[in-house]
């Protein structure tokens, strides 16, 4: 809470908690926990973390911290509370010791697509990322949480859905094309299968890069919904190891787009207006020229189809995202 209370302020109200349990064996060693916990549990503690915080950005009404000289007011006291809070996992008295930020709170975001992290999500994000490589699971999955979100009594036009896509932007197809083929090339195989080996919990170094992915592999408490989402991939796409990790480095599960500016923007339009998407977290496949691309050549077609603002109209991160102060 006094980690992104401050930074909000600094800001000027453009501060976004992306809230995201650990998923690493080592992160466990760490706490003085000998097994990494179930995503269930680690949930479970993360949705009361979440609230203690809230509830410590909230022991602060707008309009507490007076600082009259003339008076030698400095804080409303009937304007300042504590928290008392006394759950399973946490004992917190509260107040917090600095006054509200301009957003009430800082946007808060969840990313994980396990059915823990969506349960999570549809209770307590405002926004909500997610890996999806394809159309037909987006919607999908656009269409559970939005239902998920309304079961929890909030409207579900105030939580966005944001995909992650990684451009990769050419004048043309083609140049798009050996970009994306350039950028392949610089794959290294070990980093690539070792990433794959972390992600699924099990050394796949063994394995011939052109064999399909073991159909037994064992469940892990790490990355449990991008686990569920890659072994998925070969058996639609026939994919070998080596395809798979490709594709890994490339966007690490999330969607590639490989084309000319308007191909791009053809593909994000069809997402948005097909149910599957609120809007896009952009992800760069390269710096620092990458998001200068998409911004120079993508960004003014979707502003000519109406499909992006040509203007902010707010200077908070809440305002812009059209959502309400916390």
């Amino acid at each position: 809470a006094r980690q992104f209370a401050p930074l909000d302020h600094i800001s000027g109200g453009r501060a976004g908690w992306n809230v995201v349990t650990s998923a690493s064996m080592h992160d466990a060693a760490n706490f003085g926990v000998d097994a990494h916990p179930a995503p269930e549990a680690r949930y479970a503690r993360a949705e009361e973390f979440v609230d203690v915080v809230r509830g410590l950005w909230n022991t602060w009404d707008d309009g507490a911290l007076v600082r009259d000289k003339a008076t030698g007011i400095y804080v409303d006291a009937s304007r300042l509370r504590a928290l008392d809070h006394h759950g399973e996992h946490f004992d917190v008295a509260g107040p917090l010791n600095m006054s509200r930020s301009p957003q009430g709170h800082p946007v808060l975001i969840q990313a994980g697509s396990s059915g823990p992290g969506q349960a999570l999500a549809t209770r307590i994000a405002d926004i909500i990322f997610t890996a999806q490589s394809e159309l037909r699971p987006a919607q999908a999955f656009y269409a559970g949480i939005k239902q998920g979100i309304a079961r929890q009594g909030r409207s579900p036009r105030r939580v966005s859905v944001l995909p992650g896509v990684m451009p990769i932007v050419g004048q043309t197809d083609a140049e798009a094309q050996d970009r994306y083929e350039h950028l392949q090339s610089l794959i290294d195989t070990n980093n690539s299968v070792a990433q794959l080996s972390h992600r699924f919990g099990v050394d796949l170094s063994a394995l011939h890069p052109d064999d399909p992915l073991p159909d037994d592999l064992p469940e892990t408490n790490g990355f449990r919904s991008r686990i569920e989402l890659l072994p998925s991939m070969p058996r639609r796409r026939g994919l070998t190891l080596r395809e798979l990790y490709r594709h890994t480095a490339a966007s690490n599960g999330h969607h590639l787009i490989v084309g000319s500016p308007s191909r791009i923007a053809d593909e994000l339009e069809q997402w948005f207006t097909q149910g599957a998407a609120d809007g896009f977290n952009i992800m760069a496949p390269y710096f620092p020229g990458a998001f200068q691309d998409f911004i120079d050549l993508v960004v003014p077609i979707l502003q000519d189809r109406g499909l992006f603002h040509r203007d902010y109209a707010c200077t908070t991160l809440r305002g812009n995202l059209g959502l309400p102060r916390g």
